[in-house]
């Protein structure tokens, strides 16, 4: 896969980021467990290494790729070219009851952090999977609340400047941001405003939330949660699939869940091609049946 035009690139990411990889899978880093191979593939694990390895790869004139943790991507089966950057920068701070985070931290164990120290705020968002860049670019919510809720700034990236952005900036929506789709912009952190909140009460709900995931989503098997996008709060998804009797419904070994019709499962040995038939073919009927077009909420990285 290693084929860049000019060949002394390898060398010089390498010399610029110790710990490059070349041709390692990405599926081994992403929730789905299915994708080829980075062309070339560097942890960042602080914020300053996160922002050198994207200026370094657009400098190279590389395609170049952030992942979190990859909880709501699909990578092709053919891999992903140029560079893929993991952002591991999990440092937080606190000034009083504004939070700053970096975009690599896992945002269920920011979310348990803060309310064992009485923070609310994100509290909705404990068993959300995912990392605090993720979450920023997603928009991503639970319960009628979304991290752009609470808010305040992202420091971004984009192509080699920074800029800091509110929410109004990143053309915020439903599980959406203007980022979404757009790998110029890069989140390398984010800041919100919290209060103050009963740590028990904080505890007790995030507990709770997971006790109720853990009832109606199919946890054994991998997956990226939701597929598709909601068409609306009163038109689930999930529910468009299940009256058509798509539960079950299997191309290769990625299956629609049979606990919940919204999830498109990977059994072991799955492809991403397998997943991408069966959403396709839940999209076709479900347009020929309803005349809606499900969106799928989950990226799409590598594909034509």
């Amino acid at each position: 896969m290693n084929d860049s035009p000019n060949p002394r690139v390898g060398e010089i990411l390498e010399r610029e980021l110790p710990g490059l990889q070349r041709d390692v899978p990405v599926g081994p880093h992403c929730a789905y467990r299915v994708g080829g191979p980075a062309e070339y593939l560097y942890t960042a694990s602080r914020t300053e290494a996160l922002r050198h390895a994207v200026v370094m790869g657009r400098e190279l004139d590389l395609p170049v790729t952030v992942l979190g943790q990859a909880t709501n991507v699909l990578v092709s089966d053919r891999g992903i070219r140029g560079l893929v950057v993991l952002a591991r920068n999990g440092d937080t701070s606190l000034d009083g009851e504004l939070l700053t985070a970096g975009a690599g931290a896992v945002l269920p164990n920011v979310v348990l952090d803060l309310a064992q120290r009485g923070l609310a705020g994100l509290e909705f968002a404990g068993n959300i999977p995912g990392s605090v860049g993720g979450a920023v670019v997603g928009n991503a919510g639970a319960y009628g609340r979304a991290v752009g809720d609470a808010l305040v700034r992202a420091r971004v990236l984009a192509d080699r400047d920074e800029y800091l952005a509110g929410p109004a900036d990143l053309a915020l929506g439903y599980r959406t941001s203007g980022l979404k789709g757009n790998p110029r912009g890069v989140v390398l952190e984010a800041t919100f405003a919290l209060c103050a909140g009963q740590r028990n009460t904080l505890l007790d709900e995030i507990a709770r939330d997971a006790e109720l995931r853990r009832g109606k989503h199919p946890l054994e098997y991998a997956s990226c949660g939701s597929y598709f996008k909601n068409p609306s709060r009163e038109l689930p998804a999930a529910k468009l699939i299940d009256e058509l009797g798509l539960k079950g419904f299997r191309f290769g070994k990625a299956e629609v869940s049979r606990d919940h019709a919204n999830f498109i499962v990977a059994h072991p040995g799955a492809g991403a091609d397998d997943i991408r038939r069966v959403a396709g073919e839940v999209r076709r009927r479900v347009f020929e049946h309803f005349g809606v077009r499900l969106e799928e909420e989950v990226v799409l990285l590598g594909f034509d």
